[in-house]
């Protein structure tokens, strides 16, 4: 995500060390003094210009030797962070063992450290009790150091609690000597077309650079998605730019999506540049209700030094799913029911197609048309069914009496 606190990356390999300034510990020795010299040269630096040399020397006033674990840290006055070959940066010993020294990069800056040339990196020096260790450092610019930044503080510090203070070198740097500027916002610009509100909604992403000045290098923005409800999954988070006048959907998941980049030298004479984004839900979603969205971007240089340098302030939206269309609810039928009625009609038919089978799927006369199986008469009235018995009886008489006239004719005959 977007998102989303990056911790402290150095850049260069120092197995086992943490740059972290001024780590407290028990050790009440008296802590070593650091200097830096003046530079040969009062004027500012240049862009592929003259470098600039100084000494920094490093002195022990105690009566037990200690280690010094250099650390030399550059904040530049401007809003992009330094590529490794944007300084020049060299250290000779002058009074202090064989030296090997490298770039570093932490939290997006800039950082030149060094070490004992026998050792690794990460290896402090031994300084001696009432002694000194001198090294001669060399400062430039290359053509690349962005136009957007301006001069910068140097300050020689320590990896460890080692020293009583640190000491701090300005350069001035020509052209442009002050910086420019960087801003990057967010604005809500409503719902999307064709879509309701609630599914999706519009914003527009700016990036401005104030001042003078232009990025040396193509600038990439993420943005960082982060819901009210922790127990959001599979949100189904889309996120669109659109791209030389088409919609494009943006590599990301439901937390993270990475926008389309600047190109190299984006600055002042631009103007203001504006990327229209939609968010939205996929159909697929898990969201069962309005659910709030809370979205921020991290800029940062599109290669080399890639710490986040600035972004867009949170800015909050509401999605959910789309209502469904309420169901009719059903009314009972008042159609007379096809299925034939279990009760024998009132009125015996005389037509022929009385004999025809009811409308149902079985041709099994209804159960309730058979006589009642508890050989008792449930009613002595004369209704439909006292008429329907007596007829039945009158058959079975007839039936009867013509057995005895045959079964008597049959003897007669013997």
């Amino acid at each position: 995500m977007l998102a989303r606190a990056r911790s402290a990356v150095v850049v260069a390999a120092i197995a086992g060390t943490a740059l972290v300034p001024f780590t407290a510990h028990a050790d009440s020795r008296p802590l070593l003094r650091v200097e830096l010299g003046t530079p040969a040269s009062s004027g500012p630096l240049t862009r592929g210009g003259a470098t600039e040399t100084f000494e920094l020397t490093v002195e022990n006033p105690g009566t037990k030797a200690r280690q010094y674990h250099p650390w030399l840290l550059l904040d530049q006055n401007g809003p992009s962070p330094l590529q490794t070959a944007d300084v020049t940066y060299r250290v000779e010993p002058v009074n202090a063992p064989a030296t090997a020294a490298f770039v570093g990069h932490q939290d997006g800056g800039w950082q030149g450290l060094f070490h004992p040339a026998s050792g690794n990196a990460g290896d402090g020096f031994k300084v001696p009790a009432g002694s000194k260790l001198t090294w001669k450092v060399t400062i430039g610019l290359t053509k690349s150091y962005p136009t957007v930044n301006g001069g910068f503080e140097l300050t020689a510090s320590s990896v460890q609690h080692e020293l009583e203070r640190p000491d701090t070198l300005t350069f001035d740097v020509a052209p442009n000597n002050q910086p420019g500027t960087f801003r990057t916002w967010l604005d809500r610009t409503g719902g999307c077309e064709g879509l309701p509100e609630t599914r999706c909604q519009s914003l527009d992403l700016h990036y401005e650079v104030g001042g003078h000045g232009a990025f040396n290098q193509a600038i990439r923005t993420q943005l960082i998605a982060s819901y009210g409800d922790s127990k959001v999954r599979n949100a189904g988070l889309v996120v669109e730019a659109k791209v030389d006048g088409r919609w494009k959907v943006m590599k990301g998941d439901d937390f993270l999506a990475t926008l389309p980049s600047i190109p190299k030298g984006f600055g002042v004479d631009a103007g203001e540049r504006v990327v229209p984004l939609r968010i939205k839900l996929a159909a697929g979603t898990a969201v069962t209700g309005p659910t709030p969205i809370t979205l921020r971007t991290e800029t940062f240089l599109d290669a080399g030094n890639s710490y986040p340098f600035a972004g867009a302030a949170d800015t909050k939206i509401t999605l959910g799913p789309v209502k469904a269309t309420p169901t009719p609810t059903t009314t009972p039928s008042t159609t007379p029911s096809t299925t034939p009625s279990t009760t024998p009609s009132v009125t015996p038919s005389t037509s022929s197609s009385a004999a025809a089978p009811a409308a149902s799927a079985s041709s099994t006369p209804p159960a309730a048309s058979a006589p009642a199986t508890t050989g008792s008469l449930a009613t002595t009235g004369s209704d439909s069914t006292t008429s329907l018995y007596a007829a039945l009886t009158a058959a079975a008489l007839v039936a009867l009496g013509s057995l005895a006239w045959f079964t008597t004719r049959r003897r007669a005959q013997r």
